[in-house]
């Protein structure tokens, strides 16, 4: 029997999509998934059909609002035949991916790396770092510990996976003693919270004044 026609589910279990995959309202959508609770090797387990209910793909989540792929998936042609198969690593397509047409007949493999991602530094995060009390608190905190200072001074730094800063620079200051204060006044400070990044630590790179 094709897996194209596989029943559809109920419209009260249904998660809609866009055509990227993406949560999207019912209006905007282009498929629609089915949640189907834990899987047996961990994460999530979901199906995805286009609005016509043919089976798109198969796979695990992993997280309960089913919005980071992770572990096996298979996609299918609308037919029902493998159109592609392979692993997800937090949302991101990892290791080698097979691949067939409409007929059966294999295609080339794609090769995917999210290695490189992992160090990969965010200017705008989902979720974008916070430092415990918010910024005013860390410009207090630097206040407290250097006094009042002139000019528009700035802080740039990576917040990393961790809440630790990184590459902290100082500029603005009105010499480079009182830089170097705030600068050691900052890294003193209480660790931040990480930003995140379909539901994973990322690191964020932030300009703060402090005047």
């Amino acid at each position: 029997m094709s897996l194209g026609l596989t029943a559809a589910p109920s419209k009260a279990q249904r998660i809609y999509l866009d055509a990227v995959l993406e949560h999207a309202a019912k209006g905007s959508a282009s498929y629609y998934l089915e949640p189907e609770g834990p899987g047996a090797s961990g994460g999530f387990a979901a199906r995805i059909f286009s609005l016509d209910g043919t089976l798109k793909a198969a796979g695990s989540y992993a997280d309960a609002n089913y919005r980071i792929a992770h572990g096996h998936f298979v996609f299918y042609h609308p037919n029902g035949a493998v159109e592609s198969e392979g692993n997800y690593v937090q949302g991101r397509k990892d290791g080698v991916w097979t691949r067939k047409d409409a007929l059966g007949h294999e295609l080339a493999e794609r090769v995917y790396d999210a290695a490189p991602l992992k160090n990969l530094v965010y200017t705008l995060a989902q979720n974008m770092p916070k430092y415990p009390g918010g910024e005013k608190a860390m410009v207090r905190y630097v206040q407290e510990r250097v006094g009042k200072t002139k000019g528009n001074i700035m802080a740039s730094f990576i917040v990393e996976k961790d809440g630790r800063l990184t590459d902290l620079v100082v500029s603005g200051a009105e010499d480079q003693q009182t830089a170097d204060q705030i600068a050691s006044a900052i890294s003193s400070a209480p660790r931040w919270e990480a930003g995140i990044q379909d539901g994973q630590p990322v690191r964020v790179q932030m300009r703060v004044p402090l005047n």
